[in-house]
């Protein structure tokens, strides 16, 4: 889980396991920045825009993988705008036939989340352009892109995180939620300043 919505934006939230819902949990590896990251979103990006055709708005490269010099999961993330989400349902099946895994609004209502495993790894979040979580993911990657420092503390928080036993996705999630949460505050605040 990437991110959970509660009464504003909030991290780690206890998964809720429902039928089906524990398969959305793997084993994870973090992985030193590799530039080969932006040429994989790059190409599927090309994919999804084909898949799911005139519906998307917009696609961004987002999360780890689209911060240079960021270490993280080596799974590209694409960030899939859309003016409405129930456009999205006759479509769907393009994606799956792709090879994605379709969760639906797993976790985080208002996003679609999909993940096609490889490697190449992908995960696919479909949510309206300009929305909460879109322009959540959207001001984070452009804040770590202008603040090294900030890129070298969360790549160590991750690391750390990793060292210390949490190798799940919903251990590692919610073991570096309180790092995430202080993050995007400090996002934010940037985002506004600049406005």
């Amino acid at each position: 889980m990437r991110f959970a919505l509660n009464a504003g934006w909030r991290f780690g939230r206890a998964m809720q396991m429902k039928s089906g819902i524990e398969n959305v949990d793997e084993p994870i590896i973090i992985s030193d920045y590799d530039p080969i990251w932006l040429t994989l979103f790059t190409e599927e990006q090309r994919r999804v825009q084909t898949a799911l055709g005139e519906i998307v708005t917009r696609i961004e490269h987002f999360g780890s993988t689209a911060v240079p010099g960021m270490a993280g999961k080596p799974i590209v993330d694409l960030l899939v705008g859309v003016r409405d989400l129930a456009m999205v349902s006759s479509r769907i099946s393009s994606l799956e036939a792709l090879g994605y895994e379709n969760f639906g609004e797993i976790f985080i209502p208002g996003r679609l989340y999909l993940r096609r495993r490889g490697p190449p790894h992908f995960n696919v979040a479909v949510t309206v352009e300009g929305g909460e979580f879109w322009h959540a993911q959207i001001v984070i990657r452009d804040y770590l892109r202008a603040h090294p420092h900030e890129i070298a503390a969360y790549s160590e928080c991750k690391k750390s995180t990793y060292a210390h036993g949490s190798r799940m996705f919903s251990s590692y999630s919610q073991a570096k939620a309180p790092f995430l949460v202080a993050l995007l505050e400090r996002a934010r605040q940037w985002h506004a300043s600049k406005s």
